[in-house]
């Protein structure tokens, strides 16, 4: 069972939070889309607090279209193993959740193939405000929809 946060106390939090994030952008330590989307409040409380990347170029996403992505031991999860076919598109498509969630962006460029990115693109790949932020800096992951 939880307990209920008091108002006050949980509009302090968010007001600090909010002021956290206003100074890692005003430092250049943090993007400031990627801190909107932070504060967003669509965005899950655990994701909130620990943020995401996200790359700053399109053309650096550079992962396999073929054979087998090597997964880091850092975005395993479950049972997976630290290799995922190409061609096990459910699998794949999981890989991709994680790695846009949890990846830095040089994990992203080494995992994530932009033909197969956009293929995968729909709504649910992600939370909706880290596929806001990915959608504002490439457009090309929605056109033609």
């Amino acid at each position: 069972m939880s307990t209920r946060i008091p108002r006050e106390r949980l509009q302090r939090a968010r007001a600090a939070h909010a002021e956290r994030l206003r100074q890692a952008v005003a430092d250049g330590r943090l993007a400031r889309d990627v801190a909107a989307a932070m504060m967003d409040p669509r965005m899950t409380r655990w994701r909130a607090s620990v943020g995401f990347a996200v790359v700053d170029d399109f053309a650096r996403l550079s992962g396999p279209a073929e054979n087998i992505v090597k997964v880091p031991a850092g975005l395993a999860w479950g049972d997976s193993r630290a290799e995922v076919a190409v061609t096990d598109r459910r699998r794949l498509r999981e890989l991709y959740r994680v790695v846009l969630a949890d990846g830095t962006a040089d994990q992203q460029a080494a995992i994530l193939n932009p033909d197969l990115l956009r293929s995968f693109w729909q709504p649910g790949l992600a939370e909706v405000p880290i596929m806001d932020v990915w959608e504002s800096r490439f457009p090309q992951l929605v056109e033609g929809r």
